[in-house]
């Protein structure tokens, strides 16, 4: 399988990823909890405890009544269901050893108690289960988390000494970031921007590519400098805003166009909501930068373990659902608790997540409207787009045009899909939204078997954004349209240029098992690009295809089963489609006929999905692919020099 570079909207996600999403606090409202029956007479008295916020979570029945707790056998079942009325209830009722167990689970109901105005007994719960702990003086954990319940009761001064005393001690960089973002907060600007100064670096390095391990990094840094920018815009300090801001476009030059079109918005506020944020707001964001920052604590210890990562990490949502019952407006934490649900396929938790917002937004229905479609319910997702539309006020509409227009593709709604992706570059006004404009219009037309536009569009957003990404898209776009040697001299001058990026070669490789002959050079390119990433399942896939091109099933087949089995539980559809043919080929044909529905249901574009109609109509009729002798591979397999383009 090649790299599908995720491009389309690229520009104008860079071009407005200074843009904070804030308002007033306010809770959520409660649940309905009017008792008809005694259990609902139980369920009432025993979330009396919890915040108006962690109520308005519940999870509700066909009567409109909470579930309950007694509906999820383990407290990460609402986790994932997105019920944190339930997880909190369970929480509270643990055993005492248990609760014990770790620091976060009294954690979580002291900030529930914060959500719900309870300051000083939240402030009681962190320092009941400190003293239940048994060590020598406090952690470091619950004294930031008092520090900000000083803050939230406005003793500002307490607040920022308590704090300095956690902040050594936190993991990362986030005790440098939430004393930050607390001093921001009270009112204390200049001091805030001495912390952001001390922590921004001279010189970055950004990563060569998806499996660069700096690539953990250069996240934090973009993470501290865009908020050191924010607070300069915001104080009228614009040139210093953006100079700070030049150190990740001098980091990545080609994404030059990017960077200008967010320096744009430094300078003249569009796209740029950025105002204030407020002590719950910012404790709320703390909150979230420290759950990340625990996650990745964890990977890396599995990794060094010699483990793996796998699944969904309950522990870091449970952080960030209960962060968010301190501020249940902020939209952008809301925003990363949908994407780590919707990578787990938690498909119903997101659209709970997202319909339990206090006020309902473009950007939530459109997840929403995703949520549903992955479910099968194309009614209720189309609804959900409308209602998008609807919510959407001109400084979102651009955004809301891409998410209902991706969607309507996926649903092969071809003539909304023609006349959004219109609206769509006739909206777009700077470079960085043209290009990426003209890079999602390239996917609509591949979608709906017109590779001739397709190409035409994809001409255009590199003409205005010439990078790898657009590059590649482009040389896709032609493979498609049968223009084989142009698309090829684009990969080999981008594989010059990008000698150890595994996708780089699996791009290449892929591109030349599918559309050319020259099906032994590809073989030893995709070799080389599994022995740098040995768990991507799409590389995986592209290696497996490349064996049965060759010949060799049973090996195609373990590869690209092994590539399903990464991939779960999402499905592709090229995998898919791979594993049926294989199967045919093996004589299993039930097993190939479940392959191609799957790959159906999962929205192929335009010319695969009449291929796949076929194949469960009529089966297959090429001959079995010759057995050939596989290729020698060595390390060095892959490059390639100038003479060879």
């Amino acid at each position: 399988m090649r790299f599908k570079n995720s491009v389309a909207a690229s520009a104008l996600v860079l071009s407005l990823s200074l843009s904070v999403s804030l308002g007033a606090c306010a809770s959520a409202p409660a649940a309905t909890l009017v008792a008809n029956q005694p259990e609902d007479i139980e369920i009432a008295e025993t979330y009396s405890v919890l915040s108006d916020a962690a109520r308005a979570t519940s999870v509700l029945d066909a009567r409109g009544k909470p579930v309950g707790p007694d509906a999820y056998a383990v407290p990460s079942d609402a986790v994932k269901a997105g019920d944190m009325a339930a997880f909190l209830t369970m929480t509270r009722n643990l055993d005492m050893e248990d609760r014990d167990a770790s620091p976060l689970f009294d954690a979580f109901i002291a900030l529930d108690e914060a959500a719900a105005g309870r300051i000083e007994e939240a402030r009681q719960t962190l320092s009941d289960a400190s003293a239940r702990s048994g060590e020598e003086g406090e952690t470091s954990f619950y004294i930031y988390l008092d520090a900000w319940l000083l803050a939230m009761e406005g003793k500002a001064d307490e607040a920022i000494n308590r704090h300095r005393g956690a902040a050594s001690g936190m993991p990362g960089l986030t005790g440098d970031l939430s004393l930050a973002a607390m001093l921001d907060a009270l009112d204390r600007p200049d001091q805030a921007l001495a912390v952001y100064e001390a922590m921004t670096p001279s010189k970055i390095e950004a990563p060569e590519h998806q499996f660069d391990p700096k690539g953990l990094l250069y996240s934090h840094i973009r993470t501290v400098i865009s908020r050191h920018a924010l607070l300069l815009q915001r104080l009228g300090r614009i040139d210093e805003a953006k100079a700070v801001y030049q150190k990740l476009a001098d980091a990545e030059p080609e994404e030059a166009i990017s960077y200008a079109a967010a320096m744009d918005s430094l300078e003249t506020g569009k796209n740029l909501r950025n105002q204030p944020q407020s002590v719950v707001e910012a404790f709320s964001q703390s909150l979230s930068d420290v759950s990340r920052a625990l996650q990745e604590q964890r990977v890396i210890r599995r990794i060094m373990m010699g483990g793996r990562v796998d699944g969904f990490d309950d522990q870091r949502s449970a952080f960030d659902q209960v962060a968010l019952l301190v501020s249940p407006e902020n939209e952008d934490l809301r925003s990363g608790i949908i994407d780590e649900m919707y990578a787990s396929a938690l498909y119903d938790g997101v659209a709970h997540v997202a319909n339990s917002a206090p006020e309902a937004t473009a950007s939530l229905q459109i997840a929403a409207a995703q949520a549903k479609l992955m479910t099968g319910q194309e009614d209720a997702a189309r609804a959900a787009i409308d209602r998008a539309l609807s919510l959407t006020d001109d400084d979102d509409r651009l955004s809301t045009l891409y998410g209902a227009l991706q969607l309507h593709s996926r649903m092969n709604d071809e003539k909304a899909s023609r006349d959004l992706i219109q609206e769509v570059i006739a909206m777009s006004e700077n470079p960085a939204e043209k290009a990426a404009a003209h890079g999602l219009a390239t996917d609509i037309f591949n979608q709906f078997g017109d590779p001739q536009l397709a190409v035409e569009h994809a001409e255009q957003a590199r003409e205005l954004d010439d990078t790898h990404d657009r590059r590649i898209v482009l040389a896709d776009a032609l493979g498609r349209n049968g223009q084989i040697n142009e698309a090829l001299a684009i990969l080999r001058t981008e594989r010059l240029s990008r000698p150890n990026d595994p996708y780089m070669l699996n791009t290449l490789g892929y591109f030349l098992i599918e559309r050319t002959d020259k099906l032994e050079e590809g073989f030893k390119v995709l070799s080389r690009a599994r022995a740098m990433a040995e768990r991507d399942p799409y590389i995986a896939d592209s290696l497996g295809w490349a064996y049965f091109k060759l010949g060799h099933l049973n090996e195609a087949k373990r590869l690209i089963e092994l590539a399903r089995k990464e991939l779960e539980p999402h499905q592709h559809w090229e995998i898919e489609t791979h594993l049926g043919d294989i199967y045919w080929y093996l004589d299993d044909k039930e097993a190939a006929a479940e392959a191609w529905q799957a790959a159906l249901d999962n929205h192929p574009p335009a010319a695969e999905k009449a291929a796949l109609i076929d194949r469960l109509e009529n089966g297959l009729n090429l001959p079995e692919p010759e057995r050939k002798a596989l290729p020698d591979v060595s390390l060095t397999d892959g490059e390639v020099d100038r003479q060879d383009i």
